[in-house]
């Protein structure tokens, strides 16, 4: 009978605000999806399952399960929490319906009460905490009608029927934790996995007892034989060198556990390792792309900031004459300005000369006005062009003329006209700027032409940044936590090899050695034990004590070959079922051809490998697709029972190491393993779109095995106060 989750509800759960009306999901037999971003209730949903299960929760601040009645201040919706006045009491709690087979519907009930006492709503002192009895309800499918159970282990059992505990570690899983389910590093592991298939236990039991059985009749015949044969100097002489080869046989088991221990702890390196080791090579590929990118980018930054120290230098240097931009029109306003000042130059300096010698000067223009040449043309022409008038050679008007061409120059110091005569400084302003206005035509090019290249250069630069950050996105998807900060890719590639070395000669020695030896010593203990037997048969001894230690002897070897036998057909079965699974979950990606293989260690442990068709180890694996392989595991343990499997799959973020194949290939193989599955995940999510999924998701919307999908929503910037989860259901 499987269990099949209805309905699940929250009241003040942490940003679940409000009663359980408002924050219900009603679920299907199937898969259902509920897509959220960061943020906005996937891990709060899962924590529902871990206070039903174990009365705790996952605390996101240290990422570590806390019990429930030391983080009720955390629990509770702060929304909640802000609007509750001192002195006045609210309710947290999960609520949870299923069915199992199709007779009875059962409802669970966790909650608690919280009576605020001071105006501080995260302070755990400011609450009053009162956890209220788990309520269980039932009721039979034709009624429709809730009963109590008030019986505390009846109840517990309720809880249990949703997911057995011996099961939950395959069917509530929580986001990594899927890579930890299964350590094949560990026969433990291996063997709880195979007692929960198996009724290897009972073997175990069985062969424990014969080997004690076996040791207690082998212990009365050697009494038997003692007594019976004193004087039997070869009888002796067997017993003790049974004890002799006895001892070294104990020496040697010791030495074999030495060395297992060895090698466990080399694989259990190699095995931790190799989440790095599978993506080592592709680490330090990507790190030889980075280098010469990031020497590019450096050299791009030191072109950029030799750039910008070299832009103000534009604005002065003639050859850009950026200082001019904008200053075309001051050209024109200074040849005004300076006209005005030539002429009231002219000005002042007449009227000095005009001071100084007014005799000499008062007929005559300034000097070099009119120029000696247009005087002189005045004189030949016999015509006055100033006054434009004739001047006939010998007139009054004519000898003028001449008189001014032939005025005397002022061989004096020339005395200063002006306070300040700013004819040079005007002049060499002129001459300084030439450069300048000679340039205003290019300089809008120029400035143009700068800002080009500064956007190239900022565009490069970015460009690198990008790609820098896309291979280091690239590195960090397959980074294991804790290790990159530690260790290097040839560090994890030397260390890996290490502890393959190790454990190799470890099960060099194990293999080639001691186990050798320690069959030969049984085979020489058995030797002496028949012959043992044979010096008895002529004396009289019991015949029950003989057939007594055979008959044991042979049982306890008879055990110790099933045990081994169910054990090896399990894990046969244990990796043809993982392969079927690890093919349905890979066959939307671009990956070919490759096998799962399951080989048993001397240690009982199991070496789970990925091979191609020529039976080499596959390494360089994304962290995505190792958990695939894990994951295929957890699916095959649950297939290989030979019933039907009858609990859900709950969990959280179980596809984020995930491409969009295996996302694909996941939600696929689901459905042919659990009867249902209620997976939350932020991958299908997209914010921009309407419906806020992405086109996977909305290919999973149409699949008809999805039965239900759900997204999340909380408000944007929202303060924590105010952070409320709300739901909008899709299918």
């Amino acid at each position: 009978m499987a269990s099949i989750l209805n309905k699940i509800a929250f009241k003040n759960f942490f940003n679940y605000y409000g009663d359980y009306e408002e924050n219900t999901y009603d679920l299907e037999e199937g898969v259902n999806i509920i897509v959220a971003d960061n943020g906005a209730g996937k891990s709060k949903f899962f924590n529902a399952f871990l206070w039903l299960f174990y009365d705790q929760i996952l605390d996101s601040d240290t990422k570590q399960r806390v019990n429930v009645r030391n983080s009720g201040v955390k629990i509770l919706s702060d929304k909640a929490k802000n609007e509750t006045v001192i002195n006045d009491r609210v309710e947290c709690g999960v609520m949870l319906e299923y069915t199992r087979g199709t007779r009875y519907k059962y409802q669970i009930i966790k909650s608690f009460s919280a009576t605020k006492i001071n105006d501080s709503i995260s302070d755990e002192r400011s609450w009053q905490f009162l956890i209220n009895d788990v309520e269980v309800n039932k009721t039979e499918l034709v009624l429709h009608k809730y009963k109590p159970v008030y019986d505390e282990s009846e109840k517990r059992q309720i809880i249990d029927h949703l997911i057995m505990p011996a099961f939950r570690k395959y069917s509530f899983l929580q986001g990594e934790e899927v890579d930890d389910i299964i350590d094949f590093g560990k026969r433990e592991s291996i063997e709880e996995a195979v007692e929960n298939l198996t009724d290897i236990k009972k073997y175990e039991k069985i062969h424990d007892l014969l080997s004690e059985f076996k040791e207690k009749a082998f212990k009365d015949l050697q009494k038997q034989l003692k007594a019976n044969n004193a004087e039997n100097e070869r009888f002796d002489e067997a017993v003790k060198e049974k004890e002799n080869i006895e001892e070294q046989l104990d020496h040697e088991n010791q030495k074999l556990k030495e060395w297992q221990a060895t090698y466990d702890t080399a694989e259990e390196e190699k095995n931790e390792l190799d989440k790095q080791y599978a993506s080592a090579e592709k680490r330090k590929e990507l790190d030889d792309k980075l280098k010469p990118i990031r020497k590019k980018l450096r050299e791009k930054k030191e072109e950029f900031e030799t750039f910008l120290d070299r832009i103000n230098n534009r604005f002065f240097d003639g050859n850009f004459a950026w200082i001019a931009m904008g200053f075309e029109d001051e050209v024109q306003k200074y040849r005004n300005l300076k006209e005005q000042f030539v002429e009231r130059r002219y000005e002042k300096r007449a009227l000095q000369n005009v001071e100084e010698n007014p005799n000499e000067y008062f007929h005559f223009l300034p000097e070099n006005s009119p120029d000696s040449v247009s005087l002189q043309n005045m004189i030949d022409d016999e015509h006055c062009y100033v006054c434009n008038r004739e001047a006939k050679k010998g007139t009054a008007e004519h000898n003028n003329i001449v008189k001014l061409k032939n005025r005397p120059k002022d061989k004096q110091t020339e005395k200063p006209f002006v306070k300040n005569d700013l004819n040079n400084f005007f002049g060499d302003l002129q001459i300084n700027a030439q450069p300048f206005y000679n340039k205003f035509d290019s300089i809008r090019d120029s400035v143009i032409k700068t800002k080009e290249k500064e956007v190239e250069l900022k565009e490069s630069i970015d460009k690198l940044k990008k790609q820098i950050k896309s291979i280091e996105d690239d590195r960090n998807s397959i980074m294991i936590a804790g290790y990159d900060a530690e260790l290097s890719a040839k560090e994890i590639i030397s260390n890996y090899n290490g502890a393959i070395r190790r454990r190799e000669k470890a099960n060099g020695k194990i293999n080639d050695i001691i186990i050798p030896k320690i069959n030969t010593f049984k085979k020489q203990i058995k030797a002496i034990e028949q012959e043992i037997k044979d010096l008895n048969k002529s004396n009289n001894i019991p015949t029950g004590y003989n057939q007594n230690y055979e008959v044991l002897n042979d049982l306890e070897e008879a055990s110790q070959k099933a045990k081994d036998r169910v054990f090896d057909a399990m894990i046969q079965l244990l990796e043809k079922h993982a392969n079927i699974h690890f093919k349905n979950l890979i066959k939307n990606n671009d990956l070919t051809g490759g096998i799962l293989k399951f080989e048993k260690n001397p240690n009982g442990s199991i070496n789970f490998n990925y091979i191609d068709s020529n039976g080499n180890t596959v390494h360089g694996s994304s962290e995505g697709f190792q958990r695939m392989k894990k994951f295929s595991v957890v699916m095959a343990i649950i297939s290989a029972n030979n019933s039907v499997y009858n609990y859900p799959l709950l969990a959280d973020a179980p596809i984020s190491a995930f491409g969009e194949g295996f996302t694909e290939g996941f939600f696929e193989a689901i459905s042919d393993v659990f009867p249902q599955s209620i997976v939350l995940v932020k991958e299908l999510y997209k914010r921009e779109d309407e419906m806020k999924i992405n086109e996977l998701g909305k290919r999973l919307l149409k699949d008809g095995k999805v039965k239900t999908m759900y997204v999340n929503h909380v408000p944007e910037n929202a303060e924590q106060i105010e952070l409320v989860t709300s739901q909008t259901k899709l299918k």
